[in-house]
Formats: C-alpha cells, structure tokens, sequence
C-alpha cells in the first residue's frame, strides 16, 4: 500500500458522518457528529460532538442535540496541535449551519453510492470549504430496531395511582379511561394518534409510552420554549427518557398527522373557550358526580340479582366515561396552575412571591382533609378518658366497636367514626386498583393513626398549621397586589390566582369522585365475585378481578368461550410472578427482568438536587416509609422520605415537617397536599429512599429543590 500525505486542515469544525443509524441500524438515516476545531477533541473522547440525524431520501433535519462542548483543538502558527478552552457563551453554540448540514448529507449520501456500501467518513470545514478526509467500510451494523425496541416507557405519572402490578378487570377500566381522557387532547392539537398505544405493561405495570409525547413536544416546539430537564431533578430515568426523546427520529416517533394550519387557526377558539371553562363550571361538575355517586352509595350490592350487578357495572363505566368527557376543563384549570407559577417567576424574580405559597390553605380539599379528619379523630378520642383507654389498648377495631357501643360517649364516638368512613372511606394505596381493599374494609389501618396521633397528642397541631399556611397564602396575595402598580397586570395575576387555586382543588375533589365512583364499582364486583363462588364458577371469590369486564357476561350467562378458571389461574400466576421484578422507572424498548441490570447508586451522597414543589426550609430527622399500608409511623417533626404518594399517604403528611419523594412533579396528589399544609416539598429526587437512611437529618428547601443529608 502507498504512503498517503495529506495536509492538516486548520479546520474551524470537524467531526464524522455515519451513512447509516449506528445506534439504530436505521438505513434510512445517517447521523453527522460535529465539534468546533480539529476532530481530535471528538476521536479522543475530549467533548461531546453535536449530533444531527438526517433523513437520507430528503435530506431533512430528523433531529439534533446541541452539546456543551469546552475545548477545541486548533493549530498555531507552527503548525503544531494545541488544545484551547472554549468560552461558556460559544461552548453550547451549534458548531454546524444548516446549510453546512445539509451539504455534508448530501456528499456523504453520494460518497456512500460511489462506495456501494454504508460508510463511516471522517470530514473538516476550513474556511467555508468542506474537505471529506476519509471513508472506510461500516461492517459491523446492529440490525434494525423493530417497533417494540424503538419505544420509550415511562412510569410517570401512572405509578402514583397504580404502583403496582394490574389486574386484567383494572386494566379494562384502564383501557375506556385513557380512551376517554386523552383523545380529547388530541383533538384539540389537531393530531390522530390512530391506534398507536398510550400505554403498556412492563412486568404487569402500567407504563405511559413516551413516544406520542415526543411527537407533540416536536410539532408544537415545546422543547425550546420550556426547560423539560428542569422538572426531572435528579431523576436520572427520566433524564435519558427526555434525552432520548430529542435524538429520536421519525422512525421512532409515531405520525399523529399533525394539522399545523388548522391547530393555528383553532388558537384564538382554544383561549377563548378556556375563558369558558369558570369555577362555577367546575362546581356544576361535581356536584353532578356527587349526586350520581350519592345514588350508587344507597345501593345495596347484596339485594340485586346477578343479573343486576352485572348491568351496574355498565352502568358505573358509562358515569365513569362521562365524568371523564371534562378533561379539557380540567386541563384548563390546571394550565392556570403553570401559568400562575411562570407569571409569579417573571413578575416577582426575587421571590418574594410565590406560586406554591398562594395554592397553600386553600380548604375544601377532601383528600387533604381527610389528614385533618383523622386528626380530629384522635382528639375526640384522647378529650374522653374511658374513650381514649379503649382506643389505646392492644384490641382490634372489630372488638373496640363492640366496646364503644356499650356507652353513650362511646357512640357519639362512632358516629364521628362512621361520617369519616362515609366521606374518606374509599381511599386507599393504589386506589385505581379495583382488588385493593378500601379504608373502609380495613379499619384497623385508620385506627394506626388515630392510635399514632393520641400518643403524640400535644406535640403537633396540623389544624393549627394549615390556619398558618392559610394566613400565610392571604398575606402573600395582599402582598403581590400591592407590588404590582400596574392595574392590568393585577387584574391578569387576579384572574390566574383564582383558577389556580380553584383548579388546585377541582383536580382533587374530582379525582376523589372517580375513586369513589371506582370503589362502587369494586363493592359490586365482590359481590358478583361471592355470587359466581357460591354457583361453583369460580375457586375463589377475588378470582372475579383476574376476568376483564368484556368476559364477565360470558361468565355469568354460562357460555364463555375459554375455560374459566384454567384463564384465571395463568393470570394468576403471571401476576404473583411480575409482583417479584422490579422494573425500572423507564424502560427503552422491550424489557427483559433477566438480564435487567440496575444503575449504580452514590450511597455517599449529600445533596440531592429535585424538583421544588411546595416551598420553604425544614430541617428534621429522616423517616422513610416504602409503603402505605405498613405498620411503620411517622413522628412528630420528622421528614417523610417515600417513593410517591397518593392518598393513602396522606395520614402521614400530618405530623411530618417536610416531604421527599422519588417521584412525581407539580400537580402530584403529594405536591398538592403538601402545599395545602403549608409543608415544603421536593419531589423527582430520583432514588431518596435508597439513599437517605431512616434517623438521618435532613434539611429540605421547597424553594430551590434541594434536600442535604446533614448528618
């Protein structure tokens, strides 16, 4: 072979072109890396390149990702390679015009047919002039993706409601849930997502495709206007899900048809509409599914034919989809939230005004009441002696029932007792899941906290604290509308305040509707379950939830086309089987538990950065709870560390200081509540609980998103 000679190109960028996808094995792509100066930064493995994917027919822009690149290698007068730190304000410039791009694609395209094969080319840019250095041969290239490995799951949010593995009959309610909640979106923004999923399962969970999303934030260019990364703190899944989502290519991402002209022209209608969407709107809402709720609650399950119950359950999903036909008020209410949050950054940036302080102390939040609720509890207990003897002894809740019931004090007790039950009852962990069991069939789990709260009766006073979070919020809003001189930019803060904070408890209250609308439908479902066990049908009466709600009247009329209980027991088994793996947060492509490795943790850590959701600083011993439905309990003045909330958290939320979380972001059932009680909160932590150790002190700043291990 020859000694070639060539000469150093003093090259003002530089990098590789790859005809074909290497991380994909797209043929249909190639992908152009770039770095400011020669390419040995980039060969070296100096900086990070930018990174262009180019669709190959038309030579498209399919994607890119900008880097932060520090160093560049130039020549100086000697010739001689140097190595020069770039300025902050140029490192994170795109080295590359598009026209530049658009150029390299087209020779590289060219060069790739002249060679008759995939190439992997080296090329430099000196003085307006490309100059192609090298090409050899790509001989190792990954098949290409199907479509299973080319998806990104997220658990967010589902994994608050549902953090664990469904059963087939939730799933089926899943299934007419998003239907009903999300095609509306789509409409809206003018796109047809066709039948391209919104969710799957990873190991029986249910896991959000993040592929969709990443369609609409590229049609609408969410990603320039917000800082997407910014709500994910230390999240590190969720930080590859996003980066992810940015380098996708078309390939990946689902053609939801997106009418760009009709969705512009539907703008004006879009705002205006939303003007529609009132606080007195939101009341006519609930109050219509309070009312239908009101008449579910009066039915007796055990006095209908199984006949009946079967036609309830119809019943039940044709509520649940209509209650479900509001979520653009709801996204109108909510969208108030955002906007009152980027109004109070903007017009107060020294923070003396904030977002989180103003949607404090609202009142009328039921779920967050419900923490109060057991509260009062204890103290109706703890003010009567004999009351607070009973309630304090070693007996189950069925034996102290009996207890009460022997005395007048102990009655009117019960009665208090009974209303809490009627009006929170139907809450539990993982409250979407039909099979789990209500606070109102496991009393002794609400007797814990009664129990917890009389013993340390004295120490914290929650009613007392959601008082001072309340005068805290009014004084905050005096405050923004003294310093806002200009009457239209009050008038403007006026309108957001007030549909935010409106919004804040319309999305509880309504979400506490359809829980409860859920927990009717659960009541018939057992007794369908009882029904079916007594005929010989089923072998257990909680078999009823492995059947989705399509083969339930097969099963009752006696002519379903399987075998029953062989279908049942392989659910069965499938789902004691995916409730031993633990699935990541975010899964790419297809997940396999047997060769699943998790990601390093940095045990030794001391500040974890998150996402503030509530704001404020306390600083308090660590208490961290994986799970609800423990016996574990939360003292006086300790900081909740959980992997995310819903709620049946909330009992614990009342004598805590502070939150941390693992998951969630701003609209959060735990965010929500811990703003309504004033307490400062950091969600989106990432690994909080496998990190911070029960005893430690933490300090947490709601305002910054930041939690210290102090010791």
């Amino acid at each position: 072979m020859a000694v070639i000679v060539q000469t150093l190109i003093a090259a003002y960028a530089s990098g590789v072109i790859f005809t074909v996808d290497p991380m994909t094995g797209s043929r249909n792509h190639l992908v152009i890396e770039a770095c400011f100066g020669l390419g040995q930064a980039l060969v070296s493995g100096q900086v990070t390149p930018d990174r262009f994917v180019v669709d190959k027919k038309n030579l498209k822009l399919v994607s890119h990702a900008v880097s932060e690149k520090k160093i560049e290698c130039t020549l100086d007068q000697n010739g001689t390679v140097q190595e020069k730190t770039i300025s902050d304000e140029r490192a994170s410039v795109c080295c590359l015009s598009k026209k530049q791009i658009k150029r390299l694609a087209k020779t590289a395209r060219r060069v790739e047919t002249e060679l008759s094969g995939p190439q992997d080319i080296e090329w430099a840019i000196s003085k307006g002039q490309i100059f192609f250095l090298q090409s050899r041969p790509i001989t190792a290239l990954p098949p290409e993706k199907s479509w299973e490995d080319r998806q990104i799951w997220c658990c967010n949010p589902a994994k608050e409601v549902m953090p664990d593995v469904a059963t087939p009959i939730t799933l089926s309610v899943i299934d007419a849930m998003l239907d009903a909640f999300f095609d509306p979106l789509f409409h809206l923004l003018c796109m047809d997502r066709g039948s391209h999923p919104i969710y799957g399962l990873v190991a029986g969970r249910v896991y959000f495709n993040a592929n969709p999303w990443g369609t609409i934030f590229r049609n609408l260019h969410v990603t320039q206007k917000i800082d997407l990364m910014k709500g994910t703190g230390s999240h590190k899944d969720l930080q590859k899900a996003l980066e992810g989502l940015q380098i996708a290519s078309d390939e990946d991402l689902p053609d939801m048809k997106f009418n760009r002209l009709k969705f512009v022209l539907q703008i004006p209608l879009i705002l205006i509409g939303s003007l529609r969407h009132t606080p007195e709107k939101g009341r006519r809402i609930l109050a219509e599914i309070e009312a239908k709720n009101e008449r579910w609650s009066r039915i007796d399950p055990s006095n209908l034919t199984v006949k009946e119950i079967t036609t309830y359950c119809r019943d039940i999903m044709t509520d649940f989809s209509e209650l479900l036909s509001n979520v653009l008020y709801l996204l109108s209410m909510i969208s108030a939230i955002l906007t009152l949050d980027m109004t109070c950054n903007r017009w107060f940036p020294d923070g003396s005004v904030r977002s989180g302080k103003l949607l404090a102390g609202m009142g009328g939040m039921v779920d967050a009441t419900a923490g109060l609720d057991i509260w009062r509890l204890a103290e109706a207990a703890h003010s009567k002696k004999e009351i607070k003897d009973i309630m304090l002894s070693d007996d189950d809740w069925n034996t102290i029932e009996g207890k009460l019931f022997q005395t007048e004090s102990g009655t009117e007790f019960l009665d208090h007792w009974n209303r809490f039950m009627l009006r929170h009852g139907h809450h539990c962990r993982g409250e979407i899941e039909l099979h789990n069991e209500r606070w109102n069939e496991t009393p002794d789990y609400i007797l814990k906290f009664v129990r917890g709260h009389m013993i340390q009766m004295g120490e914290v006073n929650p009613v007392q604290n959601f008082e001072k979070a309340a005068t805290e919020r009014r004084q905050q809003e005096k405050q923004a509308r003294k310093q806002l001189k200009n009457p239209i930019k009050r008038l403007i803060f006026n309108h957001l305040l007030i549909r935010a904070q409106t919004g804040s408890v319309f999305r509880e209250n309504v979400k506490s509707e359809v829980i409860k609308l859920l927990a009717t439908k659960r009541r018939m479902l057992l007794e369908l379950g009882k029904r079916l066990y007594d005929k010989g049908i089923l072998e257990n009466e909680d078999d009823v939830f492995f059947l989705r709600y399509e083969e339930l009247a097969p099963v009752v009329n006696n002519n379903a086309d399987f075998d029953i209980q062989e279908v049942i027991n392989a659910r069965r088994a499938e789902y004691d089987k995916n409730s031993l793996i633990t699935p990541p947060d975010v899964v790419f492509g297809k997940f396999d538990p047997d060769t699943y490795v998790s990601d390093s943790i940095d045990e030794q850590a001391e500040v974890l950065q998150g996402f503030g959701v509530s704001p404020g600083a306390a600083t308090g011993k660590a208490r961290v709870i994986l799970r609800a439905d423990t016996k574990e309990q939360l003292l006086a003045g300790e900081i909740l560390v959980a992997p995310f909330t819903d709620p049946g958290w909330t009992p614990y939320f009342v004598p805590a200081v502070a939150i941390v979380m693992d998951e969630g972001g701003i609209f959060s059932h735990g965010s929500i509540v811990a703003r309504e009680y004033g307490l400062p909160a950091v969600v989106n932590v990432g690994n909080a609980t496998k990190i911070i150790k029960t005893g430690q002190t933490l300090q947490v700043d709601g305002s910054r998103g930041v939690v210290r291990i102090l010791r």
